[in-house]
């Protein structure tokens, strides 16, 4: 389901990439972005994986926590909502780019913190697509 072009020929964390990802899921994340509470603190893997495992976030209500919950990059943010607002739709999804394979990484793990699994799962799959 991803497409992606790479920047470059190599493989690195800080080439820029762009994946198709499925409108539904685009909306899904941005839904949960503008649903979290201010102020936010910046996301921290370390830390999001712990709080899901200690059972700190709730999965159908994210703002009763007792710490605050992660924010994505503002960069990630913004190149979501610009694929989102595009016009033209790529096998059913829309490019998503340019990023950098980490911050592919970071909204795949911010997805499983914020217990949208499928979602972390389908970022996973196209960055996966695009590297193959």
């Amino acid at each position: 389901m991803g497409t992606a072009q790479s920047g470059r020929k190599g493989k690195g964390a800080w080439s820029p990439m762009v994946v198709t990802l499925p409108v539904a899921t685009i909306k899904r994340i941005l839904d949960r972005v503008a649903s979290l509470p201010a102020p936010a603190s910046k996301f921290v893997l370390g830390e999001a994986l712990a709080r899901v495992i200690q059972g700190d976030v709730e999965p159908n209500n994210p703002t009763q926590t007792t710490r605050p919950l992660p924010r994505l990059p503002e960069n990630i943010v913004s190149a979501l909502e610009k694929a989102r607002d595009d016009n033209p739709l790529i096998e059913g999804g829309k490019h998503v780019g340019h990023l950098r394979h980490d911050d592919f990484t970071a909204l795949r793990d911010w997805c499983r913190a914020m217990r949208l699994g499928s979602d972390a799962a389908v970022v996973e799959a196209a960055v996966t697509a695009a590297l193959g």
